[in-house]
């Protein structure tokens, strides 16, 4: 690595956060801010900025699915829970009442409509 004055680093720095430097530069800069000349106090916020955005960028290549098979497996996933979900929800909605001496199992919001009919009904349910 050549020999820079500080300002050539504080310019370098200056460019790396505008997106203005090569991969090259960039890797010159981190290997500077890791030696003995860039202990000066003017490179602290650079320093620990850099470190934080190395530290929390995402890893490039473990989240991305690659296989058709490995989206086709998400997608089933996907799905399949989508569809116990709903089963669930229909089977929790479900209700079992007596209705004019039947046993009635269908929804809660069904059964109480036909209570309420059968309640309301000036026939007796007995006559029928």
């Amino acid at each position: 690595m050549k020999q820079h004055d500080l300002s050539y680093w504080e310019d370098l720095a200056e460019r790396y956060f505008l997106a203005e430097t090569s991969e090259r530069e960039e890797a010159q800069l981190r290997k500077f801010l890791c030696s003995d000349a860039a202990r000066d106090h003017r490179f602290d916020e650079v320093r620990a900025t850099m470190s934080l955005l190395h530290v929390s960028r995402p890893k490039s290549k473990t989240f991305v699915m690659r296989h058709p098979l490995g989206t086709l497996t998400a997608a089933a996933c996907l799905f399949l829970a989508v569809f116990l979900g709903w089963h669930q929800y229909q089977q929790h909605n479900m209700s079992c009442v007596r209705i004019a001496g039947k046993d009635t199992e269908a929804d809660a919001s069904l059964l109480m409509q036909r209570q309420m009919t059968e309640m309301f009904n000036p026939i007796n349910p007995s006559d029928r």
